[in-house]
């Protein structure tokens, strides 16, 4: 159906920036799912598609093909990266990536634009599309800056400002509780850092249909509540059948994580993606839910009976 969509519209073939990372594959594999035609770029030689290194950028390539509509997920995505090394990532992030679009909507392009919740400070629960900005740390500052370019240049782009990302198998943190919890060892999460998760898959799938429908504007995409990490460690042990009093709740410090990446509130307001394009509202408990499910029983993961 959205293969046909994209095929009523005369969308044409499809470009995913940065196709090999989290979103990007889960944009392209959305994209051959629905029969939507898209190829990818990647900085990574070798790699099966077009050579692009914002880095570093050649943009001569594009030239070669027209595409009806872009995704640009490339990023230096490190926020710490972005804190420590500003001017390299803003290259990257901010001058490289703007250039990438300005190119692209001249050929005809429409474009998707990947953001961030960051760009806010998180004082606020739950800001609209048009509450005002005000990120605390480089990384949505980079992200900030993109988008007020888009409007400055009257680019043809929508702005998707997910939450927290979730892969839809164990990664990071989770992985590393989940190994823990299933050996009967203690693990220590975060009573003062809270996530509002939203799934990879539900991203890629509000970023085709943006797309297909050729939206504009700003659309934010999140659970419709938060959780704190010890809450969401918990849960874990709960769906792993293992003793809850394994999670010991910790304060982190501004050592451990410093507050420019810590937010009061994590939770985005997303009715409006919600009713015009059909996306689901998720709890986070439901999300939480779907990534745990991926993780086989914590007897089976350590060799229990």
């Amino acid at each position: 159906m959205a293969g046909r969509d994209f095929q009523d519209r005369g969308n044409g073939l499809g470009l995913v920036v940065g196709g090999d990372s989290l979103v990007g594959s889960a944009i392209h594999a959305h994209c051959r799912k629905s029969g939507i035609p898209a190829e990818i770029s990647s900085r990574r030689p070798g790699t099966k598609g077009l050579f692009l290194d914002l880095r570093d950028p050649d943009f001569a390539a594009l030239e070669r093909t027209s595409y009806g509509f872009a995704f640009l997920c490339a990023a230096v995505t490190d926020m710490r990266a972005c804190q420590e090394e500003p001017v390299l990532t803003r290259q990257v992030n901010v001058a490289n990536t703007i250039e990438l679009m300005r190119r692209l909507a001249d050929r005809g392009t429409h474009l998707l634009f990947l953001s961030s919740s960051q760009v806010f400070d998180g004082e606020t629960a739950a800001p609209t599309e048009d509450a005002a900005t005000c990120p605390k740390n480089e990384y949505g500052a980079q992200k900030l800056a993109v988008e007020q370019a888009i409007e400055r240049h009257e680019l043809p782009a929508a702005i998707l400002r997910p939450t927290k990302i979730l892969a839809s198998h164990p990664v990071g943190v989770f992985k590393a509780w989940f190994e823990a919890l299933a050996k009967g060892k203690a693990i220590q999460a975060a009573t003062n850092m809270a996530l509002s998760p939203v799934m990879v898959d539900d991203v890629a799938r509000a970023a085709g249909l943006l797309a297909a429908g050729r939206h504009r504007g700003i659309w934010h995409l999140g659970a419709s509540d938060e959780m704190t990490y010890f809450e969401a460690a918990r849960l874990m042990a709960e769906m792993q059948h293992v003793p809850q009093t394994l999670v010991n709740g910790e304060a982190l410090t501004d050592a451990q994580v410093p507050s420019i990446y810590r937010h009061r509130h994590t939770t985005l307001s997303s009715r409006k993606i919600a009713q015009t394009l059909d996306m689901p509202l998720r709890c986070a408990r439901d999300v939480l839910d779907m990534l745990f499910a991926h993780f086989p029983p914590a007897a089976a993961a350590s060799g229990g009976a």
